[in-house]
């Protein structure tokens, strides 16, 4: 009688798979930390689903180190191939937006390693690749191309708002539009501190606007203040001394 042998599937991911899994978790990690830190001087607003890969990326790969951890090869092979779907079309993304993110980029290279290791252990390669990375793959690309859609309508809401302000006005006085939301610190940081000193400074040469951020789907932080004729500042200034310097030059711009 004839024996046939069939290739067995590992009880186990590697041990280097399930460290690019943990190295996966800090990268996302210091990527959700690297975020805030960006917001610094400002309130979010409409983040947009970007702000969501990383936290979603530090509960998976969390969860995907535990399940390396415990052995269960065949449900970490699958999350490996997610997470190099997933990175994969956010890559794609990144160029689409002719932005380059070296923690994206580092986090993109982790995952292939992670996939390439845990394919290296796995039976049936070509078809494992077939079979559920390309369609994880075409899965991860919709709610991607779904994100870039809504990011460059919303900065086409900011542009045509920005072209209306920075065009020719009749008015005698320079306007500056702020947008704020409520419990926002940096806001009333900018109504206590700086609006003061403007209306101070400049008297009846300035006309300050609020209105409610919420109401718009351009505005990512707050407060955003756009200067007529001048620059567009999301969130406060570092100082009021460049706030200050931006009104005086539209100013003298239009004399």
């Amino acid at each position: 009688m004839k024996t046939i042998c069939t290739p067995s599937v590992p009880d186990r991911p590697h041990r280097l798979a399930i460290a690019l899994s943990a190295a996966l978790l800090v990268v996302s990690i210091g990527a959700a930390l690297l975020q805030h830190l960006d917001a610094c001087g400002a309130c979010a607003t409409h983040q947009g689903p970007w702000a969501l890969v990383a936290p979603l990326g530090g509960v998976g790969y969390a969860v995907l180190t535990a399940v390396g951890c415990l052995g269960w090869f065949r449900l970490f092979r699958l999350g490996a191939a997610t997470a190099a779907a997933v990175h994969t079309a956010l890559v794609a993304a990144m160029l689409a937006r002719g932005q380059f993110c070296l923690v994206c980029g580092v986090a993109a290279g982790i995952a292939s390693g992670l996939f390439l290791v845990t394919l290296v252990r796995s039976t049936s390669r070509v078809k494992f690749v077939a079979g559920v990375y390309l369609p994880l793959l075409i899965l991860a690309s919709g709610p991607t191309a779904w994100a870039l859609a809504r990011e460059r309508a919303a900065e086409h809401g900011r542009q045509d708002f920005i072209r209306a302000i920075q065009g020719p006005t009749r008015q005698d006085r320079l306007t500056i539009q702020v947008f704020e939301q409520d419990h926002c610190g940096y806001c009333r940081d900018f109504r206590e501190f700086h609006l003061p000193k403007l209306e101070r400074e400049f008297h009846d040469q300035i006309h300050v606007r609020f209105h409610a951020a919420t109401a718009t789907g351009w505005v990512r932080r707050t407060p955003t203040i756009v200067v007529e004729g001048g620059p567009v500042y999301e969130g406060l200034p570092e100082n009021y001394q460049e706030l200050r310097s931006a009104v005086e030059q539209a100013l003298a711009a239009r004399k």
